[in-house]
């Protein structure tokens, strides 16, 4: 509609008139969903298409629509340079400091004029701050940069791992996945290997296959030992040292092992995952932009990064459901090697291609941005709908996009080439000429707007670290390994009372299935610990403890839960707990102290919602009595594999005293019961549920899937309801604007007869002076009456006609209003829609609350000397 335009469109401009050189008023929008079949942006350096591009962005951004971005020289991170109150001293810090010193001023005025500038290129573009606020708030902007502590870290380790949704069903695009993978990694290690012809790609390749098949993941260090020693003995009919010798596959080995060998290369192992729905969506649900910021990457690993985040995100595609609105985008701001013409081909090339193929099915838009048209593969842009076309720096530049419009045009293309010639030759900076299949209206030209972003230009690796410092400092607490927040459990020392003198536990060596110390374990050189041995010595157990388990009745059942710590790394753990060193640990006896031990699986079955899931719910209860109420919320840990609890202790060892309660077999019973009972009434499984939609969330996913399916099917209801809507009331413009056509024309009709009417009234007067001087008097006055009646009778048409064209315009007018109440009424009510969440819970049956595991659990424990003072540590 030309009155106004519904919020799905993006607001890029104003329409250029190529004659005259000057905006005109009409607006140009650009509709969300059309980006779903992909856009081409080309320009040389200054013809403002990164403007343009973060344009795109920022109205996508405001209509929460998420985004990743590969951003090669650090263009796009300017999206973060969003200051609403438009002061001086938010711009100071970023601008170019040669850019004021070329300009004769201070960096506080340079800053003032810049801040000015912005502040008056948004007024005339109708901009208010409270748009850059809503821009600033509505979604979570990251800069990541791979291989780089500057900004955020990600770690490629997940892009290695056994697909989730499994090998069958999948093969063809898990093996396309593979090859891409392959092709990366070698290229790191300099090699240009092509799937089916190298070898080296069909080894490693198949290394992978292997592993996914059986749902195993890789690291590179497995790939690594896996290609000196292949899991297969066979390649096709060849015997896999006839395929390739050991010697040329310890060579390929120790290449790849120089990768990860470097320093360097440990930042590509540590970090944020690669996952592509938390790249796109905040733990709230809410919208995040992604920038993936390269500019500090090598050629090698700028393909190797890009490949694998490629695949990633056709990953993800293929776990979503089909929509004709516009669910996230990927925009590449520099696609120089990413899509080069036949015959290169590196690896992020078919990914690309695949993604031009199938993205529109699943609201996934591209947009593709270059400065050389000769940096495209053209054949393989025949999915791109949308081309801006800006200044261009050479006649061969023009005469490439030519070609390739040309050779994307059907036959009934109304496009017509040599108007797209004549209207890029001579194209003004901020101008583009925008072809979209979509538009009847054949191709434009559109001067775009002013950016909300301050572009000041490329960020450096020091500025984008200032601007992660928060989000930087937040991911690393949530990275930090468990080990540094495990929680070590100290139980009393029986048989000692109170003030009692310490009695350190006798020196002993040698444990059971235990893991290795940590480096540093705070014993000194004269006090080192050693574990318990596994043989038959005998060893006293310390006192309180008996060297016998106790004699239980036959209905109980005892678990003997796993050793996961050595005495050493108990001790550790312990320093690390109460901030202090242990200057004298001594000893290190394995001993069991009794718990309750209970774990319970609960399943949860719900038609409405399809929700078909389980959970594990697990206690363990010391000093069990023989009465009391048990508050089981205070005793819930983590739940353990059920394979590795043993029904043997793990040493010869001590036991400790079991509480009355849990040698009594009618009061396990009754706790069995009340168990039951308790996860019957209290373990609900809570998922989030929008009601108007009738979506609920998944229990096995986090809260930003539910969110973003809820934002889809928001979006794409609102869009059919807009459509209905802009149709209507476009039908009744269209009427209205053709009676005013009608009526103008009438009009114009009317205002001719007027003048004839006049001349004819200034004849007839004339006439009859004469005729009257001739005495014809009765012919002369009526000839003379009925001109002046037929004159007051066309300009009392005339005033009618104003009267109507008014009424008409003041009917357009009020439809205007209308249609702009109505688009606000709906935006209002599916924003509430939106942001409608209400817990839906589902109660488990009796029959599916199954007891794992119920009975005495003997927690092992360290029995050690430190300060000169007995502990017991926890071993579990």
């Amino acid at each position: 509609m030309p009155f106004i335009e519904a919020p799905t469109n993006f607001y890029l401009g104003r329409r250029y008139d190529p004659e005259t050189r000057r905006l005109v008023d009409d607006v140009v929008y650009y509709d969300s969903r059309d980006l779903t079949t992909h856009a081409i942006v080309v320009g040389m350096t200054g013809s403002g298409k990164t403007g343009l591009c973060i344009s795109m962005l920022e109205e996508a951004t405001l209509d929460n629509i998420p985004a990743i971005v590969i951003d090669p020289k650090g263009d796009i991170t300017n999206l973060l340079l969003n200051f609403p109150e438009l002061r001086p001293e938010d711009f100071q810090p970023w601008v170019n400091a040669d850019d004021a010193r070329r300009a004769g001023l201070d960096l506080p005025e340079y800053a003032a004029d810049v801040a000015a500038r912005w502040r008056d290129g948004l007024q005339s573009w109708g901009i208010v701050p409270e748009r850059l606020l809503w821009l600033k708030k509505v979604a979570q902007y990251s800069i990541f940069t791979p291989g780089s502590d500057a900004g955020l870290p990600i770690s490629i380790l997940a892009s290695l791992r056994a697909p989730r949704e499994g090998w069958a069903g999948n093969e063809e695009f898990l093996r396309e996945k593979i090859n891409a993978i392959t092709t990366a990694l070698l290229a790191l290690t300099g090699k240009n290997a092509q799937p089916v012809q190298d070898r080296e790609h069909v080894l490693i390749a198949n290394i992978f296959e292997h592993a996914w098949k059986q749902g195993i993941d890789l690291t590179l260090e497995d790939v690594i030992h896996q290609v000196q020693k292949p899991p297969f003995n066979t390649l096709g009919v060849f015997p896999i040292n006839d395929f390739m010798s050991e010697r040329v596959r310890s060579k390929l080995a120790m290449d790849l092992n120089n990768i990860i060998a470097a320093p360097s290369f440990q930042s590509w192992l540590q970090g944020e995952p690669l996952d592509i729905q938390n790249l796109l969506y905040q733990p709230n649900g809410r919208p995040r932009v992604s920038i993936f910021y390269t500019a500090h990457l090598n050629e090698a690993e700028r393909q190797f990064m890009v490949t694998l985040l490629l695949e990633n995100i056709l990953g993800w595609m293929r776990t979503l459901s089909g929509t004709t609105s516009l669910r996230a985008l990927l925009y590449i701001d520099e696609m120089f090697g990413y899509f080069p013409p036949y015959p290169r081909n590196p690896p992020t090339k078919e990914p690309i291609v695949r993604l031009l193929k199938q993205a529109r099915a699943f609201g996934l838009g591209l947009i593709l941005a270059t400065q050389n048209p000769g940096d495209l593969d053209y054949k393989g842009l025949s999915n791109a709908g949308t081309w801006f076309i800006g200044r261009l720096q050479s006649e061969n530049d023009k005469r490439r996009v030519i070609d390739g419009l040309r050779s994307m045009a059907s036959t009934d293309d109304e496009m017509q080439m040599s108007d797209v010639e004549r209207l890029i030759a001579d194209i003004a900076p901020r101008v583009f000429l925008m072809r979209n299949v979509h538009d009847d209206n054949g191709p434009l030209l559109l001067h775009t707007r002013w950016a909300m972003s301050y572009l000041r230009g490329p960020l450096t690796r020091q500025q984008v670290q200032i601007l992660m410092k928060d989000q930087r400092a937040e991911l690393m607490r949530g990275m930090v390994p468990a080990q540094q927040t495990r929680t070590i459990h100290t139980a009393p020392v029986p048989g000692l009372p109170p003030g009692a003198p310490p009695v350190p536990p006798p020196p002993v060596s040698g444990a059971p299935n235990t893991p290795p110390p940590p480096a540093s374990t705070g014993f000194g050189a004269q006090s080192a610990m050693s574990p318990v041995p596994s043989g038959s010595q005998a060893i006293t157990p310390p006192q309180g403890f008996s060297g016998n388990p106790p004699a239980l009745h036959s209905s109980i059942d005892q678990y003997f839960l796993p050793v996961n710590l050595n005495p050493q790394a108990a001790v550790s753990y312990w320093e690390e707990q109460n901030n202090t060193r242990a200057q004298n640990a001594q000893g290190g006896v394995l001993v069991y102290v009794p718990v309750l031990k209970v774990q319970a699986l609960v399943r949860y079955q719900d038609r409405k919602a399809n929700i078909y899931t389980a959970r594990t719910f697990a206690y363990r209860v010391p000093d069990v009595q023989l009465a009391g109420i048990i508050h089981w919320d205070d005793y819930l840990v983590d739940p353990l594999d059920a394979r590795a609890i043993n029904p043997e202790p793990a040493a010869q060892v001590g036991f400790g005293e079991l509480p009355p309660g849990l040698s009594d077999n009618r009061r396990l019973s009754t706790l069995r019961r009340e168990v039951t009972d308790i996860l019957y009434n209290t373990a609900l499984l809570k998922v989030p549920h929008n009601p108007d939609l009738k979506i609920y969330g998944n229990p096995d996913a986090g809260f930003n899937e539910f969110r973003a399916a809820v934002s889809q099917a928001v979006r794409e209801g609102r869009d059919a309801e807009l459509d209905k809507l802009s149709a209507r009331y476009a039908g009744l413009m269209d009427k209205l604007e053709e009676r005013l056509r009608r009526k103008e024309i009438e009009l114009r009709a009317e205002e001719k007869e007027l003048g004839d009417r006049r001349r004819e009234e200034m004849f007839t007067t004339g006439e009859a002076l004469l005729s009257l001087w001739r005495g014809r008097t009765n012919y002369t006055l009526s000839r003379m009456s009925r001109a002046t009646r037929y004159r007051r009778q066309t300009t009392a048409d005339i005033k009618e006609s104003h009267d109507t064209i008014a009424s008409i315009e003041q009917e357009m007018g009020r439809l205007e209003e209308e249609f702009e109440q109505a688009l606000n009424q709906i935006n209002e009510r599916w924003t509430q829609t939106l942001e409608r969440v209400e817990d839906y819970n589902i109660q488990p049956y009796k029959k599916d609350i199954h007891l794992e595991l119920f009975g005495i659990g003997w927690v092992p424990h360290w029995y050690v000397g430190i300060n000169g003072s007995p502990v017991l540590l926890e071993a579990l």
